[in-house]
């Protein structure tokens, strides 16, 4: 366990407009990363798995936000004024655990988009703490349609 908790803030994060979660669950926190954003946690207590870690199933989340946001991103980024967004949905998401994400710890996404498709969208990253991999994810994405806006 950190003795020093993380100040995300500090760090050039900043809460994302987008909340996913109840707030008192948790709050994202967002910067860009080699261009594409990046997504992250503080890991407290309610996120704990009985165990003194992050729970799983939060890191599976996280996971899938941070591919789907970089998806969202990437597909909409040369978009004309006016333009309706593409809009995706998730239809795979692997993840490999090789770490634990202690509480105090900050965790956070990034990702690379790897390949297109006309409807496909192939993604895969990796969520960190610090220099530490704690997991390792990829996911395909499916255009599901456009949204104004």
């Amino acid at each position: 366990m950190t003795d020093v908790a993380f100040d995300p803030a500090a760090h050039g994060w900043s809460p994302s407009r987008e909340q996913r979660f109840p707030a008192p669950l948790v709050t994202l926190w967002h910067r860009q990363a080699s261009g594409l954003p990046s997504i992250g946690i503080l890991c407290t207590a309610a996120h704990g798995n009985g165990n003194g870690a992050m729970h799983g199933g939060l890191l599976a989340t996280l996971a899938d936000i941070g591919l789907g946001r970089a998806v969202g991103m990437h597909r909409n980024a040369h978009l004309k004024e006016g333009e309706p967004r593409i809009v995706s949905a998730t239809i795979q998401l692997d993840i490999s655990y090789c770490g634990r994400v202690e509480i105090g710890e900050f965790v956070c996404s990034t990702a690379r988009i790897e390949r297109t498709t006309r409807s496909l969208t192939f993604a895969s990253g990796e969520l960190r703490c610090g220099e530490q991999t704690v997991a390792m994810m990829q996911g395909i994405f499916k255009i599901i349609r456009r949204a104004a806006g």
